[in-house]
């Protein structure tokens, strides 16, 4: 016989004289028939939880069967224009890419040759200054002489 949280609060026993006492009895058995009801509630959630897992693994079982045969029918369809279509998408999408990066050299080579040019220029200015300054400081000293 299975018992459950109720029968066991409902359990009654018979008195005796020199018994146990009825009130210690009947508050153990509350306490053991609490823990019995969860217990089994526990017990309800987790078959419940260990269905729902069950049928999650039924699924993923049939989906995997299922694209695997998909896989098998991609393999079947590819033929060599096929092959040769993507590959040459491919190259295409490559040199479109190399492209791209060949001309986002080439503006920055560009950048760059400016900006030596610029600098070369502010060198001659500065050689130039740097003359005249000197000349003039040569100058000064011959007069002071």
């Amino acid at each position: 016989m299975r018992l459950n949280h109720l029968d066991i609060l409902e359990q009654c026993f018979r008195d005796k004289i020199f018994g146990y006492n009825k009130e210690d009895v009947d508050t153990f058995l509350h306490l053991v028939a609490e823990d019995f009801r969860e217990v089994t509630e526990e017990l309800d959630l987790l078959k419940k939880e260990i269905d729902k897992k069950n049928k999650n693994i039924a699924e993923f079982n049939g989906q995997k069967t299922h694209k695997e045969g998909e896989r098998k029918n991609e393999f079947e369809e590819i033929t060599p224009d096929i092959i040769k279509e993507k590959a040459k998408r491919i190259i295409n999408a490559a040199r479109d890419h190399a492209n791209q990066h060949k001309k986002k050299a080439e503006h920055e080579l560009s950048n760059l040759k400016r900006e030596i040019e610029k600098i070369k220029q502010e060198k001659k200015k500065l050689i130039e200054t740097i003359k005249v300054s000197a000349q003039e400081s040569l100058a000064g000293q011959e007069k002071r002489k």
